[in-house]
């Protein structure tokens, strides 16, 4: 699973996971290790830029992922290396 985390705040991972109706970017907190889909108004309270347009859910996981790659390349966010 790829995952991104911003090198100047570790305190959150960004990845792609599966959901009910399709896939959607959600953020790993890893103080207390809880799972958040990256909404608006969670990305605002991040201080995450959003791309326009912003899919909150993708049917297809390439999609998603690619979208991820783009929110990544617009925050500054590496890819960690597991």
């Amino acid at each position: 699973m790829k995952k991104y985390i911003d090198p100047e705040n570790d305190r959150y991972q960004f990845m792609v996971r599966e959901t009910l109706n399709g896939y959607s970017i959600e953020v790993l907190v890893m103080s207390s290790n809880t799972l958040a889909a990256l909404t608006p108004q969670v990305a605002a309270d991040l201080q995450v830029a959003l791309p326009r347009p912003y899919r909150l859910q993708s049917c297809a996981k390439e999609s998603a992922i690619e979208q991820l790659d783009e929110l990544a390349a617009l925050n500054g966010w590496v890819e960690m290396r597991s």
